[in-house]
């Protein structure tokens, strides 16, 4: 058990899937001490040796924990050994780490009695929220139905592990485009339009789009304009007229979109001169889909063309031989 420290410093006690997720993870905690249950180590033993893809991860994070607990005596294992010095930086670890023997928890202080895995985690965090109140302990899994299940037993702090992500709120990611309120071209009080080969380019003053960014989908609620920026200077913007209708209407290898966002994202798809497309939204909008069947197409049509390729080498290195022979007649 952890001893006993600052009341603003927690105790994170992590389940099996973080390690996995991210072998290092117990470094991540700063200030805090971290507890890993027996369970958990019992848990990446049986997977290090298994054909998981995840093997690997386990083996990674049991010989970290090797490297920092290996002089510890069992006393120190259990009390906590000090992350201090392991890594640089604000975020470099300065709390403890201690393994928590799960199995030697009396059965009176049981709240799950089946002897599963995630139950005798989630035991563990709860005597441990008993024992070293008021200390905040908080369980961290990515588990779901096991952070459902150990808030119903009464665990006050349950975590998803979200330190790996770069944003740590999804709503200060850009959205790729921005909807004008009404008519776009209201917005507009001076444009010089040109044509390059089928495309119309608008140049526009900045001022209609101060946060204008290339690559930057622009429409209207009128669902008639659409465009992309193509270039922004100090003062004025280039934006290509895709058109709305257009803009739905299009298609690759017969799949089409069912709203805007999926058309923007064919779109981007499509374009060569995108090299980087990130998809955003909830669950259902087609994020996957659409991303799945343009791979199996691409694969597709890659290997067909490798397959032609082989095909025309064959046929001229065939001709060449009969050549050859024609010749040495």
């Amino acid at each position: 058990m952890p001893e006993k420290k600052a009341l603003d410093t927690r105790i994170y006690v992590l389940d099996t899937n973080i390690l996995l997720h991210e072998p290092l993870a117990f470094l991540s905690f700063k200030e805090h001490d971290v507890v890993v249950p027996m369970t958990v180590l019992e848990e990446l033993d049986y997977i290090k040796d298994s054909k998981k893809d995840v093997a690997r991860d386990a083996r990674v994070s049991i010989r970290a924990m090797e490297d920092l607990l290996h002089d510890a005596t069992p006393e120190e294992l259990m009390a906590g050994v000090s992350m201090q010095g392991i890594g640089v930086g604000d975020n470099a670890p300065t709390g403890s780490l201690s393994i928590f023997v799960d199995h030697a928890l009396p059965a009176d202080q049981h709240v799950f009695t089946s002897d599963e895995n995630d139950n005798r985690i989630i035991n563990t965090a709860l005597h441990l929220q008993g024992q070293c109140s008021p200390r905040l302990v908080t369980l961290v899994t990515k588990d779901i139905n096991m952070r459902l299940k150990a808030k119903g037993a009464g665990l006050a702090h349950v975590e998803d592990y979200r330190t790996d992500q770069l944003v740590s709120d999804i709503k200060y990611l850009s959205k790729g485009f921005h909807r004008f309120n009404g008519d776009f071209w209201n917005e507009v009080t001076a444009v010089d339009s040109r044509s390059e080969g089928r495309d119309t380019i608008h140049t526009l003053a900045r001022e209609v789009l101060p946060e204008a960014y290339v690559n930057e989908y622009l429409l209207d609620d009128t669902e008639h304009f659409a465009g992309l920026v193509e270039s922004v200077s100090e003062t004025e913007i280039d934006v290509l007229d895709l058109g709305y209708e257009r803009l739905m209407g299009r298609r690759a290898w017969g799949i089409t979109p069912k709203n805007i966002g999926q058309a923007m994202a064919f779109h981007s798809l499509l374009d060569p001169h995108i090299d980087l497309v990130i998809l955003t939204g909830p669950a259902g909008s087609g994020k996957t889909g659409i991303t799945a069947s343009f791979f199996s197409i691409f694969v597709q049509t890659y290997l067909r063309a490798l397959y032609l390729l082989g095909l025309l080498c064959s046929y001229f290195t065939l001709n060449r031989i009969i050549f050859s022979l024609t010749a040495t007649r």
